[in-house]
């Protein structure tokens, strides 16, 4: 019987009910060692003890390494539960040809609601009504500039998964849509009906609305400086759930304080958030506190796919969502 090692950095309830663990030992001989020391020797020593041929990780775990796998020679399949890799595999490791799958395409549609939500918050203005309702105890005095998404022009930096799903919410809308993306082939863009934007400014001084789905990598660092934001047009908005550090902060701030332009953002370059921060407050800003991602009702549902792609490998079938070297590097 195919001998599995579960090692989460935490909590594993979250993502495997105990129904899943219980379908998963029927096929697999199942050991759990989750909270494992993060240090290269005692978890190659425990994959050895376990002689697991899979190890299912997760946020948390331990950084899976060549030299681990030298003295494993019996590990065949790393299956990851979340998305970004940096902190479990190396890039040799999946280089070498190494079977590393993760949570692929499956994560995008919740991602791109929560994106659809910002872009909906933005138009209709709904941090300063809230403001106006709950801390004020206002009332509308005049006709507020708040905007319908029908019709609007809308622009996605950054064409991954996640902002294809958004497409597919955005068509009921009948936004005309385009995007940049400088790794991707035209035909990605061609098969979604997308304009491509050769660069940045011209995606931001077009569209009324920007959403950001942009990996953290050296290049996307401050992308979105002063220059960026000041060629959006007047009453804009900028959406992100990806990562805070494509935006500069700073020039946001200084943007919003013109009240010009409007944002919601759900990732920011420090996390939690600073009490002091001067997005707090803006009411062209709607603020969540990165929960773009799975939703709890939803992660239970990445914990099955998980389980039902090591079923995949037991059966001598192909698993899903296998990680090129390609995808690592664009992965956070």
């Amino acid at each position: 019987m195919t001998r599995v090692l579960l090692c989460v950095g935490g909590s594993v309830e979250k993502f495997l009910t105990s129904k899943m663990l219980d379908d998963l030992a029927e096929t697999a001989e199942l050991q759990v060692r989750n909270g494992l020391e993060k240090n290269e020797q005692v978890y190659s020593d425990t994959l050895l003890e376990a002689q697991a041929e899979i190890v299912m990780t997760g946020w948390g775990s331990p950084l899976l390494t060549e030299w681990i796998l030298k003295q494993n020679p019996q590990l065949k399949y790393m299956c990851h539960l979340t998305g970004g890799l940096r902190a479990n595999v190396t890039r040799e490791v999946i280089e070498s040809g190494f079977l590393v799958t993760n949570w692929g395409t499956l994560i995008g549609p919740t991602v791109a609601e929560a994106a659809l939500l910002g872009i909906l918050c933005c138009l209709r203005q709904t941090t300063m009504f809230t403001f106006m309702m709950h801390r004020d105890g206002g009332w509308r005095e005049q006709e507020k500039d708040v905007e319908s998404l029908y019709d609007q022009p809308v622009g996605l930096h950054g064409f991954g998964n996640v902002a294809r799903s958004l497409v597919r919410l955005l068509h009921p809308f009948g936004c005309k849509m385009s995007a940049f993306d400088p790794y991707l082939r035209d035909s990605v863009f061609e098969a979604y009906g997308v304009e491509r934007v050769e660069d940045l400014k011209t995606l931001y001084s077009r569209n009324k609305v920007v959403s950001i789905h942009a990996p953290k990598i050296p290049e996307t660092h401050h992308s979105v400086n002063a220059e960026i934001l000041a060629a959006m047009p007047d009453g804009a908005s900028v959406i992100n759930t990806s990562r805070g550090s494509v935006i500069e902060t700073g020039a946001l701030v200084e943007e919003l304080k013109t009240g010009r332009i409007s944002a919601s953002l759900d990732v920011f370059e420090e996390e939690p958030l600073p009490a002091d921060s001067s997005l707090r407050g803006l009411p062209n800003c709607h603020l969540t506190c990165h929960t773009a991602g799975p939703t709890p009702d939803r992660i239970a549902h990445l914990g099955q796919a998980a389980i039902d792609n090591v079923k995949r490998y037991i059966d001598g079938e192909d698993a899903l969502y296998r990680v090129s070297t390609e995808q690592y590097d664009l992965m956070t």
